[in-house]
């Protein structure tokens, strides 16, 4: 069995062409593209908060969704259905909950309140959470939200890695009703707090709105991941972590003047029917290379040797993309450096086919794929770090997860005793 498993993973790692992918997004768009949120009130905040009440709520007693919600004088608690789902893109209005889906895509209603009955129609209030089971930013989980709902912000403020603030407009039961809305994570939650104004009452209320989402706040939100990491050591040298949901292949280490080591995303391995090796797909895949500096060899050398190695697979870098931030490094990191390429599509069918998967007919063609190459220099050794993930615009939820993966990867490599030789 042990063997079976291993020549499974020598496949994988050899067929680096990802198998089917979920529903493309029409287009890419980052929050910085977004406007600015505004918070412009005409009411003084001491008169604002004069009229508001503090309430503190503890869904089910879960100490990391303890919240402090405050809301204008009288508004209203209601009972409501615990789960709804997310809807398909295009689609305003929520559907009850029928099965969970198998990327965890369930909102769990935790409060809702709303004001008293009136002849306008009722502004609401509501806090949600849905369950994730992979690393994510808060910034791309909303962008994920969006691009499924189906409309754009009109206005976004990253007020922190940890929280996100937007307004928008959504259709409730075909009514337009204008949203201000705030996004913390806690643990492997997303929170989600919405303040639900109708269009026609929307100059009114807007100062309560916006100051009420302003105040909002999780009172002890969970600081851990969303998924436990393990950590991988290239003997006593260096090391890094990756997600325990990810599979790790490691050749085995010869020489350390050169190591190598994978990880590997397999789609499927989350569903109950994990054990079926047909219903696995490669999703993603992040290379580790470290090479002693008294190899005598440079950057450009092992460059070289990773662009030679795609060829052999008859996958080719073009278009080098925009460069993108460095996330927080180990001290001992004197030089880096993050390139990201499309990838050129290979001529060659075999290499279209998801050799991981015993499914007759079940092969893609490249249709938008990207590779980043992460580029450390300690005073011991190089390290090379090379993620393939689909792009951004072909599947912008896989593409997100990667590369978090990429920038937490990247972020954890630790060298340990990186030169010895």
């Amino acid at each position: 069995m042990t063997y079976y498993r291993q020549k499974l993973l020598v496949l994988v790692c050899f067929f680096i062409v990802l198998g089917s992918f979920p529903q493309s997004s029409d287009a890419f768009f980052g929050l910085n593209d977004s406007p600015p949120l505004s918070y412009d009130m005409e009411t003084p905040l001491a008169k604002l908060d004069k009229g508001m009440e503090v309430k503190e709520e503890t869904p089910s007693g879960e100490e990391s969704l303890a919240m402090q919600i405050s809301l204008p004088n009288g508004w209203i608690r209601a009972e409501f259905e615990q789960e709804q789902t997310l809807p398909k893109a295009g689609n305003g209005a929520f559907e009850k909950q029928r099965i969970e889906q198998e990327d965890g895509d369930i909102f769990r209603l935790l409060v809702r309140y709303s004001t008293p009955p009136r002849l306008q129609r009722r502004s609401e209030f509501r806090v949600r959470s849905i369950e994730i089971n992979s690393l994510i930013s808060l910034d791309n989980w909303f962008v994920e939200y969006l691009l499924q709902m189906g409309f754009s912000p009109e206005g976004v403020n990253k007020v922190s890695t940890n929280r996100l603030e937007a307004q928008y407009t959504l259709f409730e039961y075909g009514e337009p009703m204008v949203t201000r809305a705030v996004v913390e994570r806690s643990g492997n939650k997303i929170i989600l707090a919405e303040y639900l104004v109708h269009q026609e009452n929307y100059q009114v209320e807007k100062d309560q709105q916006i100051r009420s989402i302003q105040k909002f706040k999780l009172l002890a939100p969970d600081a851990s991941l969303p998924v436990a990491l393990n950590t991988y050591s290239f003997v006593d040298i260096a090391k890094f972590d990756y997600p325990q949901n990810w599979i790790l292949y490691s050749p085995g280490i010869i020489t350390i003047e050169r190591m190598e080591a994978s990880v590997i995303n397999i789609k499927g391995m989350n569903t109950d029917d994990r054990k079926i090796l047909s219903n696995m797909q490669l999703n993603g895949r992040i290379d580790v290379t470290v090479v002693s500096r008294f190899a005598k060899t440079t950057v450009q050398n092992e460059m070289s040797i990773i662009g030679q190695a795609l060829k052999d697979k008859d996958l080719q870098l073009s278009d080098k993309m925009d460069s993108v931030p460095l996330p927080q490094l180990n001290e001992k990191v004197e030089n880096a450096n993050i390139a990201v390429y499309h990838i050129i599509p290979p001529e060659s069918e075999l290499l279209k086919i998801n050799k991981f998967s015993r499914v007759v007919g079940v092969q893609q063609k490249l249709a938008d794929y990207e590779y980043w190459i992460g580029t450390l220099e300690t005073s011991g050794r190089y390290y090379f770090i090379r993620l393939l993930t689909i792009g951004r615009d072909e599947d912008f939820k896989s593409w997100a997860e990667n590369t978090e993966v990429f920038y937490v990867l990247l972020g954890s490599v630790a060298p340990v005793n990186d030169e010895i030789h």
